[in-house]
């Protein structure tokens, strides 16, 4: 019906996501495979741990790689590890010294740097080599709606047909690398106790949690109420041609020649050059001069170019957020539309809600670029040094005028001024200055200095950004 062509849907709700990822897990017969840069010991977590055990009860081969920055994410590890002899995990590029941040692991870090700043930062959950999910979600409350406040505003993308073999592929690339470590080895495994009584509290805990979101937002677990409900999402796939690319595991990195987006769509060979415009979300947006560049350029030539990223309000890392405010006036100057998203989350327009956000205070997570809104990037790269330098990254390139389309309308959504501000550059006695543009309960607000409800944060913003080294942002 779509000879050579994949099927993509997007996955904008953080509990639908949360449902998609367990029904995954519910329907695999074969195999589940999944990668993650970080994962919390928290609620939609054991959860999914659950539904995992599960399967590899019914006799799935499970496979867990994740990568171990975060002592959290090892302990999910050491959780999944016991819970069942047929799920096994690996950590990407471990500390060998300690498993919690402590004096130890972080005189590790300052001994090894080199290498431990060498992360994995992928997220994908793959199904039976059949049914995948990439995007930029990693697992844990924030990523799937499960707190009062605080939620991430994520895309993923649910992904059948020919390249979920590909990615397949790029994940037992990293699966079998020397940097990825049986769990056993590093120590700190669960014994048969501890074990038994770490899958109690996950019992405990689901049973405690029914009148809760995240389990609301589960299907029941039946196996044709299940199929059911994937059917009818795999139903509305938008089939198109896409191309995965992931960096390898032990290779050094090649930082993109222009740095404006991982995913090369415009200065790889064979690349499709951008006719009218250019839309860009990240949540860490700092450019070196060559992508600066070559947005200026883009410019010069009538393309519009617009990004989205976070204000100081709703970013959860300030350090990251200085890189990006010592170039936002270069950035203006250019021609570049830049939006900051707000933090105030849940207001109304027209009756309806932003489709990306709850109504509590959030931060934007995602990572997407859409091209002349024909051709889109979505996976894990953020427009950082640290996404082009030092992590590991995957994305796919999906050259669907839908998909591309529909991310579009989710960016027109998301930088209308009643979600995020605006920013202008205009005259002021010391030649320029920066304004945000937003409108509050109706009516258009102007402010001329950089809206942020703690002025503490602007000191540690400029504090960290003076300390961390620029290619580590």
């Amino acid at each position: 019906m779509h000879p050579g062509q994949s099927g993509f849907r997007l996955i904008v709700s953080g509990r639908e996501a949360l449902a998609t990822r367990a029904v995954l897990a519910d329907l695999a017969e074969r195999t589940l495979d999944l990668q993650y840069y970080s994962a919390a010991n928290d609620l939609t977590t054991d959860l999914l741990l659950l539904r995992i055990e599960a399967a590899a009860q019914r006799g799935v081969r499970v496979r867990i790689l994740l990568d171990d920055i975060y002592p959290p994410t090892r302990q999910f590890g050491q959780r999944a590890n016991a819970l069942h002899p047929g799920i096994e995990v690996r950590l990407f590029n471990p500390f060998w010294t300690s498993d919690d941040w402590d004096p130890v692991r972080v005189g590790e870090l300052l001994a090894d740097a080199e290498r431990l700043n060498r992360r994995m930062h992928n997220k994908l959950w793959i199904a039976d080599n059949a049914v995948a999910i990439i995007g930029s979600r990693n697992l844990g409350d924030a990523y799937f709606d499960g707190l009062d406040d605080g939620n991430f505003s994520d895309v993923d993308l649910l992904s059948a047909g020919p390249i979920v073999g590909e990615l397949s592929s790029a994940f037992d690339a990293y699966w079998i690398s020397a940097s990825a470590v049986p769990i056993e080895r590093l120590g700190g495994a669960l014994d048969a106790a501890a074990a038994e009584h770490s899958r109690l509290s996950l019992l405990a805990r689901a049973d405690a949690c029914r009148s809760s979101p995240s389990c609301a937002a589960l299907v029941p677990p039946t196996p044709q109420a299940e199929a059911d409900w994937l059917q009818s999402k795999i139903g509305k796939l938008a089939w198109a041609d896409a191309d995965i690319t992931f960096d390898l595991p032990e290779e050094e990195k090649t930082a993109v020649p222009s740095g404006i987006e991982h995913g090369w769509i415009e200065d790889r060979p064979g690349g499709a050059r951008t006719q009218s415009e250019l839309l860009i979300v990240s949540p860490y947006l700092v450019f070196e001069e060559h992508g600066l560049d070559h947005l200026a350029d883009m410019r010069r030539r009538g393309i519009r170019v617009a990004v989205l990223t976070n204000s100081l309000d709703s970013t959860d890392s300030l350090a990251a957020h200085a890189g990006y405010a010592r170039r936002r006036e270069t950035l203006l100057a250019s021609g570049v539309e830049l939006f900051e998203m707000r933090p105030q989350a849940g207001i109304r327009r027209h009756g309806m809600t932003h489709r990306w956000l709850q109504p509590q205070a959030g931060s934007l997570h995602a990572k997407i670029v859409v091209q002349d809104r024909t051709r889109a990037i979505v996976g894990s790269l953020n427009q950082d040094p640290r996404s082009r330098i030092h992590n590991r990254e995957i994305w796919l390139t999906v050259r669907s005028p839908d998909l591309a389309a529909e991310l579009g309308a989710l960016f027109d959504e998301a930088t209308d001024t009643h979600h995020a501000y605006k920013l202008e550059l205009v005259p002021s006695d010391e030649g320029r200055r920066v304004e945000w543009h937003t409108r509050e309960g109706g009516e258009a607000v102007v402010h001329s200095v950089e809206p942020v409800a703690s002025p503490w944060l602007k000191l540690w913003r400029d504090v960290l950004g003076a300390l961390v080294p620029e290619h580590l942002l």
